[in-house]
């Protein structure tokens, strides 16, 4: 923990307060980005399930547990982080493993035009 004072004067000991251990309201995501991550996170889901078995379904099966950690407000603040990254990471390995087919266009599509979006938005939360 560091005891830097804040602009009221007061140090992070005094207050009371752990910073980074995720309970504070300030990292709480609105309920319009956290709907729309655990949304994500079924979209996943439901193309995971047409994915035949190997690496792509369990990368995508990964995004999507990723998607829900991200969305939960009892995660702590850096499980909520990393699931961020992972959310992105495991989306694109999933593409990769699907290789020249309508389903790595399917997950190309959805990594650029629901989760990338996703993901600044709760960033913004998450890292402000």
């Amino acid at each position: 923990m560091i005891d830097q004072p804040r602009s009221d004067g007061v140090t992070d000991r005094e207050s009371g307060t752990q910073p980074g251990d995720g309970t504070a309201d300030e990292f709480r995501l609105p309920a319009p980005v956290a709907g729309a991550l655990r949304s994500l996170g079924d979209r996943i889901d439901t193309l995971a399930d047409s994915l035949p078995i190997g690496p792509a379904r369990h990368h995508a099966r990964q995004a999507a547990v990723a998607t829900r950690t991200a969305a939960d407000d009892d995660a702590d603040l850096v499980a909520r982080r990393v699931a961020l990254g992972e959310l992105v990471t495991k989306l694109r390995l999933a593409a990769d493993e699907a290789a020249a087919s309508r389903s790595q266009y399917e997950l190309l599509e959805l990594l650029y035009e629901e989760a990338l979006p996703a993901t600044r938005a709760a960033s913004d939360v998450l890292y402000g």
